[in-house]
């Protein structure tokens, strides 16, 4: 009785309070964050050694500061043993970084008969003295089972040990009785330093009797093994060493690299102390050595194969290790982007036989294909797709100098789509025409298993009458799930609706989501995004972006459809629903947001860090109506996760009547650039447009066709910037600087100067046409302009003759202002170039630099004897000279714009 209280209350103390709190389906418990996995180890560790449980989303560790393993051997040895089922159901487990002096270290520590651990990814870093493995440290007894997991955890062995060292990529040790090790990889780095030690990519070390048995089939070593200088270890790809063990490896990989100048080193086996260890069949390898050289013995069997890095990029080995058929398959390799073969994913290697789709035949050797069409012979071709296998014919389309598929109709936007998702994610295209998409059965560009990585071009055309539903977790758009790619230039107008998925799985905009340095820019969207019965990430321009590391960026965009969300929870957004380090500048939200309790933001619905890119330059003019008392509901950002930031910047608003939100910022808001109120005079007299900067122009007053805007805009094609003038800003110093990327302007009401260094002085050159007198300042020119304070509209246009020896420059980029010189008036002072020691300089601003000076301000000089002469008597016009805006004399005045003796005059 007294054993049975003491065991009782031993478990008890185990067992944190916060362990019963998991949540249980059935017998399963439900794992959906590291102290759910921290709790779940200490219920195990407290006795409940059977127990089974999935992960239901991706676990981040970084939250924990010590980790203590599922079936931890320090806490009761074999009795601990882990003997459950444990499904990472596909889940990642990331930031698994951790220092212990455990021994049978990893996830789990020491796992025992009937136990069952399958699919997930781990990532991390383990600094350790002794026994330990990427996944498991010690399996034992009948048949441990590890299958579908994918290690890339780093393991640093950081001091010496009794014994040698036992590390591996998935499983540190294997003693009594039979462990199976089935579809799992070794990505990470074994570095065992200048200590002794057994280390094998998958297994380090075999216990020493013939009742260890460890069968592993499918598997890849492709990470790194480190053996320092002096150390004498055993380095094997799969096994470091097998003391009388016995190991069957077959249908496996070794491609990992392995480090030790004294040890024996082989691709699968570091050692081996007897020969009874099998190489069953259909093994390849990458490197010198099969088994270790200097010592042991050699394992029997078919003996591996060693191949080439071109074998690998071909599909060739991939096709052997599937046993050279196509059913039930264990490898798989994307040939357009990976070189060599996994055993996880789903683009399955095809020998293509003596046609490929298109009914040519191969010239030379076997080739091998992603396509299963290429095993077929009856081929024909309608508008680009094959009947018989629907695969697209890339013979179909047009493709301009540059490599770009040249789009021009629904059904070639149609087949690039299919192209991109079944053939090649790296096309690029450009559109030729407006396409209307109606009654077109749409698949967005893009998908998570081929993520589009091209180059995508509109030119400023129309997509019209886009309609797509979907009702599952996704990437939902017309484009679906982009990455390293460039979307730019093109309007699109039709219907979205996404009804139905899970929390952070659902992602819906004109592009669904993106990820990886991709850039979108000058879209204009007005489509009609309606999303219900998810919690999702939705966005006018981008739903989401799905990954840290390196930013999306959304510039030069507006959003004017309405975007409806009936659903509850995360977070939608006139521009970009939610991002972890991406950004918005240069952009416009004028739509309509109509939603209930989420997070709803003109511009930006959630950013999960404050180190992101931020929201620059934006306007938000829309209206937001959302449940009363919902605190994200704002103009700009509905929320952020706390912190800091100093990317949010220059942004203004005015929401229409009927909003529900008067805010700026939502809840959680920190220190950070306050977006400014404006009133509808502010937009309506330029003085929006000037302060947001050059992306953005407004026409002033009515100017012939060109018809007065009640707010900013931005120019989306060519003709747009015809037909928006320019605004600028005199402030009280009298003088401005601009550089202009896109086009010539006129200015009539202000002088504008180039400059040129003299000594100290920046001598003002005038800018005007030699051949009418105007003031017409060239694109990619930067210049001074000088005026009485106010706001100012420069008229655009074409032609403008290219100015020489102008030592002003300019950028259409925000640019770091150290070491430049930027103009500046002191309060004590006089106008003039200053050097900076920080800060930015604005896109559109001009600038100095110039080679190393002590000169600290250049001032001006000449600017005199700069002014424009007007006309006396602009009605009186028998001798006056007249000309277009591209400089071009003409004999009497022409509809719009013209200069009549430096003036212009508007007919």
């Amino acid at each position: 009785m007294k054993t049975k209280l003491l065991l009782l209350l031993a478990m008890c103390i185990g067992m944190t309070s916060s362990a019963w709190a998991l949540e249980k389906d059935g017998d399963v418990y439900q794992i959906s964050s590291a102290q759910d996995l921290a709790d779940f180890a200490a219920l195990v560790n407290g006795g409940e050694t059977t127990a089974s449980a999935v992960l239901t989303g991706d676990i981040d560790m970084s939250t924990l500061e010590s980790w203590t393993a599922i079936g931890d051997w320090n806490t009761g040895a074999v009795s601990s043993a882990y003997c459950g089922h444990f499904d990472g159901q596909g889940f990642t487990i990331k930031n698994f970084n951790f220092t212990s002096s455990h021994n049978y270290y990893g996830i789990f520590g020491v796992v025992s008969t009937g136990c069952l651990i399958e699919n997930f990814t781990i990532y991390g870093t383990l600094d350790l003295g002794h026994k330990t493995g990427g996944v498991v440290g010690y399996t034992r007894d009948a048949t441990p089972t590890i299958r579908n997991i994918h290690s890339y955890v780093n393991i640093n062995v950081t001091e010496a040990a009794t014994t040698a060292q036992r590390p591996g990529g998935i499983v540190g040790s294997a003693v009594n009785g039979t462990t199976v090790i089935e579809n799992c990889t070794y990505s990470g780095v074994l570095d065992v330093k200048e200590h002794t030690g057994n280390i094998g990519g998958i297994v380090g070390y075999v216990n020493n009797n013939t009742a260890a048995i460890v069968n592993i089939t499918n598997c890849l070593f492709d990470g790194e093994i480190k053996n320092g200088t002096t150390a004498d270890g055993q380095c094997g790809g799969f096994i470091g060493y097998s003391n009388k063990g016995k190991v069957t490896i077959k249908n496996c990989l070794s491609i990992g690299s392995i480090t030790s100048s004294e040890g024996n080193v082989g691709q699968f086996f570091g050692r081996l102390n007897t020969s009874n260890s099998i190489f069953a069949s259909n093994n390849y390898y990458v490197g010198e050595f099969v088994n270790g050289t200097s010592s042991g013995a050699n394992a029997s069997g078919t003996a591996p194969v060693k191949v080439t890095a071109e074998q690998l990029k071909s599909g060739e080995v991939a096709y052997s290790l599937n046993g050279n058929q196509t059913e039930n398959v264990n490898w798989f390799q994307n040939l357009k982007t990976n070189g060599y073969p996994v055993p996880y994913g789903s683009d399955i290697i095809y020998l293509t036989g003596h046609l490929h789709c298109d009914g040519t035949a191969y010239e030379g050797e076997t080739a091998y294909s992603n396509e299963a069409a290429a095993l077929k012979d009856d081929h024909s071709f309608s508008n680009g797709f094959c009947s018989y296998c629907g695969f697209p014919d890339e013979k179909y389309m047009t493709v301009n100098t540059d490599g770009y598929f040249e789009i021009g109709t629904a059904n070639q936007l149609k087949w690039f789509s299919a192209y991109v998702n079944q053939i090649n994610p790296e096309a690029n295209a450009v559109l030729t025409a407006d396409i209307d998409l109606k009654n077109v059965a749409w698949n967005p560009i893009g998908k998570a298993s081929c993520k589009y990585i091209g180059s995508f071009d509109g030119q400023g055309h129309a997509i019209s009458n886009f309609s797509y539903t979907s009702t599952s977790d996704g990437a939902h758009g017309f484009f679906g799930y982009v990455r390293n790619a460039t979307i730019k230039n093109f309007s699109i107008s039709g219907t979205l609706t996404s009804d139905g998925g899970t929390k952070g799985n659902n992602f819906t905009g004109t592009i669904g989501a993106a990820e990886a340095n991709t850039v979108i820019s000058g879209i204009h969207s007005s489509l009609s995004v309606n999303v219900s019965n998810c919690a999702a990430h939705s966005g006018g321009i981008l739903g989401s972006t799905v990954t840290g590391g390196n930013p999306v960026l959304v510039e030069k965009c507006e959003y004017c459809g309405t975007l409806t969300h009936s659903g509850t929870g995360d977070c939608q957004a006139g521009i970009l629903g939610y991002t972890y380090d991406g950004g918005v500048k240069d952009c416009i939200f004028s739509g309509t947001i109509k939603g209930s309790s989420s997070k709803y933001g003109g511009i930006l619905g959630y950013c999960k860090v404050p180190g992101f890119l931020g929201v620059q330059n934006c306007l938000s003019i829309g209206k937001i109506t959302a449940d009363e008392g919902n605190t994200t509901a704002a103009a700009i950002i509905a929320n952020w996760n706390g912190g800091a930031t100093v990317n949010v910047k220059n942004n203004y608003y005015c929401l229409q009547d009927g909003s529900s939100t008067t805010i700026a910022i939502g809840n959680k808001a920190s220190s950070c650039e306050a977006p400014v109120s404006v009133t509808a005079e502010q937009l309506g007299n330029g003085e929006v447009a000037a302060k947001l900067g050059i992306a953005f122009r407004q026409n002033l007053e009515d100017e012939g066709e060109s018809k007065k805007d009640p707010c900013p805009v931005i120019p989306m094609t060519d003709d747009d910037l015809l037909e928006h003038d320019v605004v600028v800003e005199i402030t009280e110093a009298g003088y401005a600087t601009l550089y202009i990327p896109d086009v010539d302007v006129v200015a009539d009401e202000i002088k504008a100067f180039t400059g040129e260094i003299n000594g100290e002085k920046l001598e003002l050159i005038p800018v005007k046409d030699k051949t009418s007198g105007v003031c017409f300042i060239p694109a990619q020119t930067a210049v001074i302009l000088k005026g009485a304070p106010g706001i100012y509209s420069l008229i655009p246009g074409f032609g403008a003759a290219k100015i020489e020896g102008n030592v002003l420059k300019g950028s259409a980029e925000d640019i770091e202002a150290t070491g430049k010189y930027v103009l500046a008036k002191p309060e004590d002072g006089e106008v003039g170039f200053y050097l900076a020691s920080g800060g930015t300089i604005k896109a559109g601003k001009a600038y100095l630099e110039l080679p190393a000076t002590e000169v600290k301000a250049f001032y001006f000089n000449g600017e005199d004897a700069t002014g424009i002469n007007g006309l006396n008597d602009v009605n009186d016009l028998n001798d006056a000279a007249i000309y277009n805006v591209a400089g071009q004399r003409v004999s009497k005045l022409q509809k719009g714009i013209n200069i009549v003796n430096g003036k212009k005059v508007l007919k």
